[in-house]
């Protein structure tokens, strides 16, 4: 039985507004009403299954699948641009060369989330507009919808795998796709420029932190910047804490009752009590290399630190303009190891079973960027939360984003991901 659809689906935003990336700086101000969050429940049994860190690459429009214990990778990437890399949508086409000039690089996996049971892998085609659904059996391109705007951004997948919630930028709105019918089937107003998506522990919320208009130029007056809650199944507004700027990665901890925010431009993370709506620790990083004379106005696409993670009471923190990953204790603050990594490190990720923080270091931007070492960039650290050690592990081409998941092992074998 279809979904009605719920909210406002918003038109498109005049194609003139192209995009570029994303946020401001940082200071709270206040909340409405209350929330409750429950830890994560438990991964469950591995009997069938094998844990998988898949890594999207965005230059490449390909995702190399990890084995997430062994640290393996897993067969020939999924190829997530059999239909071309040209949008559909011939007004998005018309205007796709011009995205590319005014950016300097490709996007074509700006998001990856796998469904619940683990043999669906959903992509928000970045400048392709889109969210495409692929069979990770038969490495298929399954179905896809075009969004209303020129980006597909971020996505998140409902619990119990009926629903996609994505941003799409530029623009005002979380949208949500059904995975049954492949429809936009809601949406809700979202604050200036959604961006990244997360559902709280216990599934009954989305959580949505937006940019602020990208377009506009430095220093001036950017929109909303907010953190928005909305009841996952009527998609009405419960909640709202406002910030002076835009909204960069969050994680909760793993209480559920705190979330660990970065703000553009701010060199660390605030710790925000979800309960009273005020930031209770606010964590400082240092700049290092040539961080330290880089102009804020020069930071790229606005995020001095860009990527977090929690494990008990460790922050893992990606100092994206410094190059290293910092491990910080959540409950006092206090800095525990800074381990330099690939450049410009943006997306980071707690492994399943809690030992490790998995980077992506992205390394150069540009249209055509050669592959460079490991060290270097186009890869994954994968960092021992305990010990601070690291493993770094090859990808594609500007690893931009990164999942895990426990998938069925035969059907990990029929893609040809296992033997």
């Amino acid at each position: 039985m279809s979904k009605a659809p719920r909210g406002h689906v918003r038109r498109p935003v005049p194609a003139k507004r192209l995009l570029v990336g994303l946020v401001g700086v940082a200071v709270l101000a206040v909340a409405s009403s209350p929330l409750s969050a429950v830890g994560k429940p438990g991964i469950g049994s591995h009997r069938g299954r094998t844990a998988v860190l898949a890594v999207g690459n965005s230059y490449d429009g390909t995702v190399d699948f990890i084995d997430a214990h062994t640290l393996r990778r897993l067969g020939p990437p999924l190829n997530v641009l059999p239909d071309g890399r040209t949008p559909r949508d011939p007004k998005q086409a018309a205007l796709y060369p011009i995205v590319i000039g005014r950016q300097g690089e490709y996007n074509y996996t700006q998001e990856i989330e796998f469904s619940p049971d683990g043999k669906t892998l959903y992509v928000s085609r970045g400048y392709l507009g889109d969210i495409a659904a692929f069979s990770v059996a038969r490495r298929k391109l399954l179905w896809r919808v075009q969004l209303p705007d020129l980006r597909a951004d971020h996505l998140a997948v409902s619990p119990d795998g009926r629903d996609v919630f994505a941003s799409s930028l530029p623009g005002d709105s979380i949208y949500e796709v059904s995975t049954r019918t492949h429809q936009i089937v809601g949406s809700y107003a979202a604050g200036t420029w959604p961006h990244v998506i997360e559902f709280s522990p216990d599934g009954r919320y989305v959580y949505s932190g937006s940019l602020g208009d990208q377009l506009v130029p430095y220093g001036q007056y950017q929109g909303l910047h907010e953190l928005v809650v909305v009841n996952a199944r009527t998609l009405k507004r419960v909640r709202t804490y406002s910030f002076a700027a835009g909204v960069r990665p969050f994680a909760f901890a793993s209480d559920g009752r705190e979330l660990v925010v970065q703000l553009s431009y701010f060199n660390g993370f605030k710790v925000l009590n979800l309960k009273t709506g005020r930031i209770v620790r606010t964590v400082r990083l240092p700049l290092r290399g040539s961080a330290r004379h880089l102009a804020r106005q020069d930071y790229p696409n606005e995020a001095a630190h860009h990527g977090i993670a929690v494990s008990g009471d460790t922050v893992c923190d990606a100092g994206t303009i410094s190059n290293y990953v910092a491990l910080v204790s959540l409950a006092t603050g206090h800095l525990r190891k800074i381990i330099n990594v690939g450049e410009r490190p943006g997306e980071a990720l707690t492994s399943l079973n809690g030992k490790f923080c998995f980077v992506t270091n992205r390394g150069p931007t540009g249209l055509n960027p050669p592959h460079v070492r490991a060290a270097a960039g186009d890869s994954v650290s994968a960092i021992d939360y305990l010990t601070g050690t690291v493993r770094t592990i090859a990808v594609g081409r500007h690893p931009q984003a990164e999942t895990t998941a426990l998938i069925p092992t035969a059907v990990l074998r029929a893609g040809g991901f296992l033997r």
